[in-house]
């Protein structure tokens, strides 16, 4: 559930449109740098584990819906294909446990680090196939998008 945090900030908090080219690309830039907290150009395990439980309000090691909309102050409609895209097995909650899978699905050149190139081109495809036709993320059906960028 690697983007509980970045999507919030990608996509403009409250915005009800996606952004798109330049503009996606600067969002997702900006929500690199907040989860890179020691600004040394990585994106660590310890760093993205740190930002995504932010949203864990109640400490049970996962992330509800509610809790979910309450971090990116979305719309339902906005928050919900997202959501779904890494709730794969349907229970409604995203278990913080799952971080190091996240860090590895970014991870393109398999060295064990998530800079900024692979940061920016895995949430960029990624928010893009959640709200396309293709991604069927309006339909419930991205959780493909998670693992096919």
């Amino acid at each position: 559930m690697l983007s509980i945090v970045l999507f919030a900030i990608c996509v403009g908090l409250s915005s009800q449109q996606l952004p798109h080219g330049h503009e996606l690309t600067q969002m997702v830039d900006y929500g690199f740098s907040l989860t890179d907290t020691d600004k040394n150009g990585i994106i660590s395990l310890q760093e993205l584990s740190t930002a995504y439980s932010i949203g864990d309000f109640d400490g049970d090691g996962q992330i509800s819906f509610a809790e979910y909309m309450k971090v990116t102050n979305q719309t339902e409609a906005m928050a919900r294909p997202m959501f779904n895209a890494y709730d794969t097995d349907g229970d409604g909650m995203l278990p913080l446990d799952h971080m190091a899978e996240y860090l590895h699905l970014m991870d393109k050149n398999g060295d064990g680090r998530v800079d900024k190139n692979e940061y920016e081109h895995y949430t960029v495809k990624l928010i893009q196939c959640v709200y396309s036709d293709h991604g069927h993320g309006s339909h419930g059906h991205a959780a493909s998008c998670v693992t096919q960028h």
